[in-house]
């Protein structure tokens, strides 16, 4: 089961920062907003119930897949921070290290203690 999961959420891990666009002028660390829903690469949604500057509490994140099918992750607490391990300078990605949370999938379900995302607007 740890295989699959591993391999499921892979693409959370791996969904952002390969690109280059174009500079907003708001930083994507600046999106994430309690209380709102952001979107990021177009199909996921993050959510936060609360936000102390890097600090997050009540996380969602539902990403669908190109087929359809919805993972969801929740989180009681996380980190945020701006840029990829990749590119820590990269202000159109964030980084979330999500603690003590929940994986859920059409087939699977699954509790972590750690598990960090990488996302790209």
């Amino acid at each position: 089961m740890k295989a699959t999961l591993i391999v499921l959420f892979s693409g959370l891990l791996l969904c952002g920062c390969s690109q280059k666009q174009a500079t907003p002028t708001r930083p994507a660390i600046d999106l994430v907003e309690a209380g709102k829903d952001s979107t990021w690469d177009g199909s996921s949604v993050l959510q936060v119930a609360k936000r102390d500057g890097r600090s997050l509490q009540g996380i969602r994140f539902v990403q669908k897949r190109l087929d359809g099918v919805e993972n969801t992750v929740t989180a009681d607490t996380g980190k945020i921070s701006s840029g990829s391990v990749q590119n820590p300078a990269d202000n159109n990605c964030v980084t979330i290290i999500l603690y003590k949370g929940h994986v859920q999938s059409v087939k699977e379900s699954a509790t972590f203690e750690e598990m960090s995302i990488t996302l790209q607007r």
